[in-house]
């Protein structure tokens, strides 16, 4: 049984911890990796719905933001 709970906020994703009593908020984005990583999406999977998503254009560095939002949501238990 988890103690945590998932609240959207907008567009935004509340998430708390009972057990840690730390509320955690993620921006558009890290909600999007988040719930595609939750789901079993491999990172390539996650920076193209990012892409689409958001409309990202090609030269940005999409894969390297979604390495980093995945290893700062590990950091937070919650990768």
């Amino acid at each position: 049984m988890t103690s945590r709970s998932e609240k959207p906020v907008g567009r935004d994703l509340m998430i708390y911890d009972a057990a840690e009593d730390a509320v955690r908020i993620l921006n558009p984005t890290a909600r999007v990796v988040y719930e595609l990583h939750r789901e079993g999406a491999a990172p390539e999977a996650i920076e193209a719905a990012l892409r689409t998503r958001f409309r990202i254009p090609d030269g940005q560095d999409v894969a390297a933001d979604v390495r980093r939002t995945l290893a700062d949501l590990a950091a937070q238990g919650l990768a």
